[in-house]
């Protein structure tokens, strides 16, 4: 019996930034198109401008989101389900604006809407600007928090995947001075738990270790270059193994990323800050690694990039590589499968 084919919907992130060039990219691999049913969301005289910009031979077809069917022939064309039109000409490429932020956000809302709606597995997000979302009246730092909102998780948690590591932030968009203050041990705690519950979600090992980084340098020297791993990080993690969760650590970040993650085969790594963990996802480059939510009751992956808005809409040289869209939704067709598309469970145990 053949697998199941995943209905997956790709956003496709602000208008004026990269997404729709990368995304029409994407959606035109014939091998990603064999392994799930692929369906893009936004604007169709965007995404349509996007696939003659970037010569790709693609036909779409338009549809209503409440006349959306997972289950129709595509052969007429890639579904393209509108959650708006008319918006090319209201933009000036390259420049983010409250247009654009209106336009991305309402592509997500209607992706999250389908998804929750169980029309779709997941959904992979093409970049937005966190400018101009907030200059369309939507408070939230990015994707990550809004589809939390979307869908009424009582948390989510940012985790990169498809690289060499698998990696859960504990902080996310902060100032690094904030760092220390932002770091609690009731959160870090649903931290370790959110990673655990990842392992067992999607099948890559429920009894697998958690390692958990240190802040400091040598993971404090015994409180000599700080505090925080006697005072927040240790109490976390014997809270999470007093749940029956397998938590080591708190490793030094610096030699752990240079042998100990490979040579032991922890299954997920949770890092302190942004560029602790970021550092080691994005070794490989664009593409190395996607952004995963946790915490939401479907799949969501997305790039590992931002909009690049000196790159969007130009030719030759400076056209924009759809590798991180495209580990994105290699990344999200494998989660679907390893959880059967069957909604998510993130309370632990």
């Amino acid at each position: 019996m053949a697998a199941r084919r995943h209905t997956l919907l790709f956003t496709m992130g602000d208008p004026a930034g990269i997404g729709p060039e990368i995304l029409v990219r994407t959606l035109a691999l014939q091998t990603l198109r064999r392994e799930a049913r692929l369906v893009a969301v936004g604007d169709p005289e965007v995404i349509d401008r996007a696939a003659r910009h970037a010569r790709v031979p693609l036909r779409f077809r338009p549809i209503a989101p409440d006349q959306f069917d997972p289950k129709a022939d595509v052969a007429s064309g890639i579904p393209l389900v509108m959650s708006t039109a008319g918006v090319w000409g209201s933009f000036d490429p390259g420049v983010p604006s409250e247009v654009t932020g209106r336009t991305a956000a309402r592509a997500i809302e209607v992706a999250a809407g389908l998804a929750l709606d169980r029309r779709a597995s997941g959904i992979v997000t093409a970049p937005i600007s966190k400018k101009a979302l907030h200059l369309a009246g939507y408070p939230f730092p990015g994707h990550t928090e809004f589809l939390g909102s979307l869908s009424g998780a009582s948390g989510t948690r940012m985790l990169f995947a498809g690289g060499r590591f698998r990696i859960v932030l504990a902080t996310v968009h902060v100032a690094l001075r904030s760092v220390p203050d932002e770091l609690r041990t009731e959160s870090l705690s649903s931290t370790i738990e959110y990673a655990a519950a990842a392992l067992r979600n999607f099948r890559w090992g429920s009894k697998k270790t958690v390692a958990v980084l240190a802040l400091n340098p040598h993971a404090g020297e015994g409180g000599l270059f700080g505090d925080e791993e006697e005072r927040v990080i240790g109490p976390a993690m014997e809270r999470a193994r007093a749940n029956g969760i397998r938590a080591e650590g708190p490793f030094p970040a610096d030699t752990f990323f240079g042998h100990r993650a490979m040579a032991d085969g922890f299954g997920v790594i949770v890092a302190m800050y942004h560029d602790q963990g970021l550092i080691a996802a994005k070794m490989d480059g664009i593409g190395g690694s996607a952004n995963v939510t946790l915490g939401l009751p479907f799949i969501r992956s997305s790039v590992d990039h931002g909009t690049a808005f000196d790159r969007a809409w130009k030719r030759g040289s400076r056209s924009p590589d759809p590798s991180g869209l495209v580990k994105a939704a290699r990344v999200a067709i494998d989660l679907t499968t390893r959880t059967g598309g069957r909604r998510l469970e993130w309370s632990w145990p």
